[in-house]
């Protein structure tokens, strides 16, 4: 299905960000059709960004999305995302900015599908990293681009990542140990390095 104008879906995960996403057109600022720009305006605006969001410096181009990374990360005083410089990092729902090429000026933009490192360790011999973008294989819109699809891209034009902070998986907390059962352990161990020297 088309969606045509600013709107937002759920952000309450990459699974159900995607879930919305995939297979389906996102022409948010009327030009040019669905674009890779479109799924980042989209996000960003789902977060609760202004219209226009990310940024690049006036370029129209998605790898400065990355050029202006320090302004991109955060709005009205709040850190949104974090920034990932290295592609080992990278982990599902990170918003991957590509390098242009000689054939494409503009560079790309789309979010990881799977952990770079368990995918690598699976594939280390591919480049063709999972992510979900537009205008890369889907299917066609006549009004340019093309639908949101899971396609490989180029993991050697990387130049950086954003990871909504709120999709980072909190961490269990850490199992408690009491300070007197840990003093009567290193007692024990006394007590037993003790009896194992020889005089």
């Amino acid at each position: 299905m088309q969606h045509n104008g600013w709107q937002t879906v759920t952000v309450a995960s990459y699974a159900a960000f995607k879930a919305v996403v995939n297979n389906n057109g996102w022409d948010l600022d009327g030009a040019y059709g669905d674009q890779c720009y479109d799924l980042a305006f989209l996000l960003w605006y789902s977060i609760g960004y202004p219209q226009g969001w990310p940024v690049n410096g006036g370029t129209h181009l998605a790898k400065d999305i990355w050029t202006e990374r320090e302004t991109n990360k955060s709005y009205n005083g709040t850190q949104y995302f974090d920034l990932i410089y290295n592609l080992d990092d990278v982990k599902q729902g990170d918003v991957l900015i590509y390098d242009s090429t000689p054939y494409n000026e503009a560079g790309h933009v789309g979010l990881a599908d799977e952990d770079y490192s368990t995918w690598h360790a699976n594939n280390p011999s591919s480049y063709e990293f999972p992510i979900l973008s537009e205008n890369n294989g889907g299917t066609p819109y006549a009004g340019g681009g093309s639908y949101a699809n899971i396609h490989g891209y180029d993991t050697r034009l990387f130049l950086g990542a954003f990871r909504y902070k709120s999709w980072i998986p909190t961490p269990p907390p850490p199992t408690p140990t009491s300070e007197g059962k840990f003093k009567f352990v290193l007692w024990a161990r006394k007590i037993r390095d003790r009896k194992n020297v020889i005089y």
